[in-house]
């Protein structure tokens, strides 16, 4: 064979093998932006409040739900501002309820105890408000539904100097602004 057709034909497979790639990335975007985008574990869509839901699986009635919603304060261990584990459901129920009222905003509060400099704390109460705001966003609320404002030390819910005290500050309220 002529050397310049072996060239033409590399050529020609080379673009073919491109083209293949570049097909198969734009179709891999595609179905990821066509997956439902409020989805929660185990696949189940979300709905709104007042159909029977499944979390983790386990169908819950709206009683469940509206007590889940209820929740709209999460306390912090000393020092974290990492979500516990079991507040995460009622997150993500506010997540769900969310990302199925568009105009409904939040307005997240987080909170220090007394300990640690004015700064500091101001910047861990914003932590927390963000590691929950994440969470929010990542279970289907939007950005612009969601504020959020540290307060650090300087609003405390329970008024003392020991460790029952401090644990009822470190905190993060959800607050309903639009409803």
């Amino acid at each position: 064979m002529n050397a310049n057709v072996v060239r033409c034909v590399l050529k020609k497979t080379v673009l073919i093998v491109k083209s293949l790639a570049i097909i198969t990335i734009v179709l891999g975007l595609a179905a990821c932006a066509s997956s439902k985008k409020n989805r929660f574990p185990g696949g189940e869509d979300t709905v709104g409040v007042g159909d029977t839901v499944r979390f983790y699986g386990t169908s819950m009635s709206p009683e469940q739900e509206r007590e889940l919603l209820s929740q709209r304060v999460y306390y912090f261990g000393y020092d974290s501002f990492d979500v516990d584990d079991n507040d995460t459901m009622s997150v993500y129920a506010h997540a769900k309820r969310l990302a199925n009222s568009p105009r409904t905003r939040v307005r997240l509060e987080g909170h220090t105890d007394e300990r640690g400099s004015r700064d500091y704390n101001v910047a861990l109460g914003e932590k927390r408000a963000n590691a929950v705001a994440n969470i929010l966003m990542l279970k289907g609320a939007n950005q612009d539904q969601i504020s959020v404002v540290s307060y650090g030390k300087e609003k405390p819910a329970v008024r003392g100097h020991d460790e029952s005290a401090w644990a009822k500050n470190r905190r993060v309220v959800i607050v309903y602004e639009v409803e």
